[in-house]
């Protein structure tokens, strides 16, 4: 059966060589062959993903500040607000002479580690306690004192007297101490840190006495000289880092965004822009409803010499309401019908189950009906088509020719794939399309000859896509 065409319209082989020229890695191959439209092998539109990722700048603004509540919040809680209580210091430096060996050399085995070890030794510990306790040592050459010395080395327990005269457990206090060397070994820094700054300088009076004594005992070390001491602690400056926590988490709150609308972006398979459809379809597209060329196309593509065919609206689009669609057409001075016959079988199927359902279901209750037109919205077409549909299609196309209605910014590529393989195989013939319900911002941004980061503005004042 041979079809007549209408001046300027593509056959099947010059479809095939425009997709197959831009790309798009469709085949319209007759007999048997189905229409494919390979989506993985469609160029990436760079300008379209940038003006969408622009749309989306409010959301990446918000997953920004959400980001930073969710970590940096938390972390101000932790450290702040509910944070461990106030800590004071002491920081002294001591002088280590050190006595000298036989040979004439120092002795210099008394690194960092051995004071950092040192510091919280019981040779330390006992002492200190024993000073803040108040029950003083004997004095040096009394034969009493190396007795005291040993019976504080056989303190044990939280409960021993000088604990209880000190305020502090000899475990509490090794927490408190620490001793290291910055650079030179015969300089020895020591800190004590509590919660409490008058114990702190409490343990710090205890530990020069300490340090004095421990001088005197050791026969490696000749004298011991304060090179520095606090006259009162002081408070230790907490490491709160409220702003790089916030920042943090504002940066992987901002990644995963903007890694999710990538994906979302190049997998979605919806119909932004006319050019997307042509690129993707090989099907002439008429442009939007507001598009000025529409008039001009549409005479083009529709006509048989100087007469004007009146073209077929089909969609495949259950939200798509071709009354409306017929209406807006007519107001723009182009003439359209409407085939029930053919659009059950294309789509239209889906609007008249659903108002069956809802009539049927009216004596059940508007609950039940519902349900029955949800259930039946998302059913495809039916195989076998009813008696008119039919014979609608068995006869002769003559000069026939579709308008595909395509609903814009939804996911409906496999829809439109699959009903201009139906028609190829019913020998129909879509002739153009008409991107319907269109972003009609995103589109003029698209076309518009500037950088593509200057029309943010306009794109912010269209709304959201």
């Amino acid at each position: 059966m041979e079809r007549r065409r209408c001046p300027g319209s593509p056959d099947d082989s010059g479809r095939k060589l425009l997709c197959e020229t831009q790309l798009c890695g469709m085949r319209a191959e007759t007999g048997n062959g189905m229409w494919e439209c390979n989506y993985g092998k469609e160029p990436l539109d760079i300008r379209l993903l940038v003006l969408r990722f622009l749309r989306k700048s409010p959301l990446i603004l918000a997953a920004a500040l959400l980001g930073a509540l969710c970590v940096g919040g938390p972390y101000f809680l932790v450290k702040v607000t509910f944070g461990p209580a106030r800590e004071y210091e002491a920081v002294t430096d001591f002088y280590i002479d050190y006595a000298l060996q036989e040979t004439g050399e120092e002795y210099t085995y008394f690194n960092q580690t051995t004071w950092t070890q040192l510091i919280t030794d019981d040779v330390f510990t006992d002492k200190i306690l024993t000073y803040m306790s108040g029950m003083g040592l004997p004095a040096e050459g009394d034969d009493s004192r190396e007795a005291a010395l040993q019976d504080a080395g056989e303190w044990s327990g939280p409960l021993s007297d000088v604990e209880k005269a000190a305020g502090i457990t000899k475990r509490e206090l090794r927490g408190y101490l620490y001793a290291t060397m910055l650079s030179d070994t015969r300089i020895v820094t020591t800190t004590v840190t509590t919660n409490d700054p008058e114990l702190t300088m409490r343990i710090e009076k205890a530990l020069l006495r300490a340090m004095a004594d421990f001088g005197e005992e050791q026969k490696e070390i000749a004298g011991v000289r304060i090179l520095q001491e606090p006259a009162e602690a002081s408070p230790v400056t907490a490491d709160v880092r409220t702003f790089r926590a916030c920042m943090l988490g504002a940066v992987i709150f901002v990644f995963v965004t903007v890694f999710y609308l990538l994906i979302y972006f190049v997998l979605d398979e919806g119909i932004s822009v006319p050019v997307t459809f042509e690129r993707r379809c090989g099907v002439p597209m008429l442009g939007t409803i507001h598009s000025g060329e529409l008039s001009v196309l549409a005479e083009k593509l529709f006509s048989e010499g100087e007469t004007f065919c009146k073209p077929v609206l089909v969609t495949a689009d259950e939200k798509v309401d071709l009354g409306q669609v017929r209406k807006a057409l007519s107001e723009r001075g182009i003439s359209a019908g409407e085939d029930d016959g053919l659009n059950r079988m294309l789509g239209g199927i889906y609007r008249k189950v659903s108002a069956g359902a809802e009539e049927k279901g009216a004596g059940a209750g508007r609950k039940e009906a519902e349900r029955q037109s949800e259930a039946s919205a998302v059913k495809y077409p039916k195989t076998v088509p009813d008696k008119g549909a039919e014979e609608t299609l068995c006869k002769p196309c003559g000069n026939r020719k579709l308008l595909l209605a395509v609903k814009a910014g939804v996911h409906n590529g496999k829809r439109i794939e699959k009903l201009l393989d139906f028609c190829r195989k019913c020998d129909l013939e879509v002739t153009a399309a008409l991107l319907w319900e269109a972003d009609e911002t995103l589109i003029r941004a698209y076309e518009m000859p500037e950088h593509v980061l200057s029309v943010w503005k306009r794109l912010m004042k269209g709304g959201q896509n």
